[in-house]
């Protein structure tokens, strides 16, 4: 089996699997119970909590821990807009975000708010002159990805949150770093962004477990209601295993972050040369060569990417057509649409991403099958 569709989800590291099967056997406290086992549970977390925070150089208390990537992004949006609801209306966002974003934004858009998009490149990649233009004094919030799912863009938030911060400083900057997390840098002091959300299972740890980053001073509304956990902004008896094993597995990732971004360039490079020796009339690269080493998304001329996926499945080799969270599998990117990829390619668009178990091998292989596959139809 050959597993290219890392962005949609990882394989746990064997070390993950085995830390968490080990603590739901013996430390299965309720991190909040006052006896032993709740203590213990209450240590593993904080410690968990600590490790992470080092790893993105924030504080411990800026972290509470979610569900997931999409839990994150809603918290941030739909909390932060509560919040900010007497001060303004006007939002702005990249028109390339993840459907956890987009869908959210579609929800506050009902309730009364005005969400505005902007303009992006070939490359999905905002331009920053267009956000310039279009922030306004009373601008509440700013949501831009660091890295963007389907194409492996590298967004300019750095950039994007000297201009924001620079226009009012009271404007909320959301960064969705799910897909940035282990595949590059970072760093909250660097980074002047309010809000940052983060998944576990796209860097090998497990499903069902995220954090969101809320810089200090910076405030949100609650979306779950309960026993007021994680400073009383997501209720909800605590993941703790699954949280140790993000922890974990973060540690993991980011050791060899440097290592998986040389490996996985040369996968990316053999898969490109291999397809377009052999393809070079029927090939579109539509990821920019100064992305992410781990995405790579090519659209093959006159090939559904449907029945592309399929063809290859049938020889063990996963890939993907777009983000997995797609609630629309058989119409073209929403990503593609708005970089402006012509219908025809956009169609046979395939996006392969690679994680620390894959190998050159593989990649040799997976264009080999392309190149059989696109022969004989």
């Amino acid at each position: 089996m050959i597993y290219f569709d890392n962005s949609a989800t990882t394989k746990p590291y064997k070390e993950v699997i085995e830390l968490i099967a080990r603590l739901m056997s013996e430390e299965f406290g309720n991190s909040t119970s006052l006896h032993t086992l709740g203590l213990r549970a209450e240590r593993l977390l904080e410690d968990t909590r600590d490790s992470l925070a080092s790893t993105i150089k924030a504080k411990p208390e800026e972290l509470v821990f979610t569900s997931g990537g999409t839990e994150s992004v809603n918290m941030a949006l739909r909390g932060a807009a509560e919040i900010l609801k007497r001060s303004g209306n006007h939002i702005l966002s990249s028109p390339v975000e993840h459907s956890a974003a987009l869908e959210s934004l579609k929800e506050l858009e009902r309730i009364g708010y005005h969400v505005e998009y902007l303009e992006v490149d070939k490359y999905g990649r905002i331009l920053l002159d267009d956000l310039r233009a279009k922030l306004k004094k009373d601008t509440i919030m700013v949501n831009i990805m660091a890295v963007n799912n389907e194409l492996g863009t590298i967004e300019p938030v750095n950039e994007a949150a000297h201009i924001i911060k620079s226009n009012n400083r009271a404007t909320i900057f959301h960064v969705d770093a799910v897909q940035a997390y282990g595949k590059i840098p970072i760093n909250t002091m660097d980074l002047n962004a309010d809000l940052i959300s983060f998944s576990s299972h796209k860097i090998h740890g497990p499903k069902g477990v995220g954090m969101l980053y809320i810089r200090k001073g910076a405030r949100i509304h609650p979306l779950m209601m309960g026993g007021g956990h994680e400073r009383k902004l997501r209720s909800g008896t605590v993941n703790v295993p699954c949280i140790a094993g993000f922890g974990l597995a973060a540690s993991m990732k980011l050791e060899r972050m440097q290592q998986d971004q040389k490996r996985n360039s040369r996968i990316r490079d053999i898969l490109i040369k291999e397809l377009a020796n052999s393809l070079s009339t029927g090939i579109r690269i539509n990821s920019p060569e100064d992305g992410v080493e781990n995405i790579l998304n090519i659209s093959f001329k006159g090939i559904k990417s449907e029945t592309l996926l399929h063809f290859l499945e049938m020889r063990e080799i996963y890939v993907s057509s777009g983000s997995a969270c797609s609630s629309r599998k058989n119409a073209v990117s929403h990503v593609l649409k708005a970089a402006k990829i012509p219908r025809q390619w956009a169609e046979g668009a395939i996006r392969f991403s690679f994680g620390s178990f894959n190998t050159e091998k593989e990649a040799v292989i997976t264009a080999d099958a392309i190149k059989e596959i696109i022969n004989i139809m």
